[in-house]
């Protein structure tokens, strides 16, 4: 099974040979990384990766005074993994890992009242965030109109029930401490 990273990478590679430097580009451009961790410095080590792998191949390419720079490509066995890897992601529960689950579960050493008040903030920082998320997502629709809205929807599904939770959490008349 690829790493999300690979399997990113691997996804532009199949539809073009590209440039490092050109796929740190397009995540930026299509702002990928809101929903996938991959740094720039990180792309550089998974294109690597993959080449030991064997996913990938890469010729050198100079254009002009510029330096030499690896263009990669999709290698038959990185298209077999590739297509592995999709179906899998596909149809497999992966777990989640969120941050709140432990704060939530450290929530009976605080008072009431901070617990509360750092829910508070959360949620506002929550509002704004679904905000700036909306924003920026309207931006980047121009650029890529229907194949982002899934993913848009799916992420957006994620915030608007923690969003639900804080909420219910800050309701509860009982004390959630004990």
């Amino acid at each position: 099974m690829l790493s999300n990273a690979e399997l990113i990478l691997l996804k532009f590679i199949k539809t073009k040979p590209y440039y490092a430097y050109e796929l740190e580009r397009l995540i930026d451009d299509r702002q990928l990384r809101q929903w996938v961790k991959i740094s720039g410095a990180t792309i550089y080590q998974v294109l690597d990766r993959l080449c030991q792998k064997g996913l990938l191949e890469y010729t050198f390419e100079k254009e002009g005074n510029m330096p030499q720079r690896k263009r990669y490509h999709i290698s038959s066995k990185g298209d077999e993994i590739f297509f592995d890897s999709t179906r899998e992601i596909l149809q497999n529960i992966e777990p989640y890992y969120f941050n709140l689950s432990i704060g939530l579960s450290c929530r009976k050493f605080l008072e009431k009242e901070e617990f509360d008040e750092l829910i508070e903030v959360r949620l506002k920082k929550l509002e704004s965030f679904l905000e700036d998320f909306n924003k920026r997502f309207e931006k980047s629709k121009e650029l890529y109109p229907t194949k982002r809205l899934i993913i848009r929807e799916y992420l957006l599904s994620h915030y608007k029930l923690e969003e639900e939770l804080l909420k219910k959490l800050l309701s509860k008349e009982e004390d959630i401490n004990e």
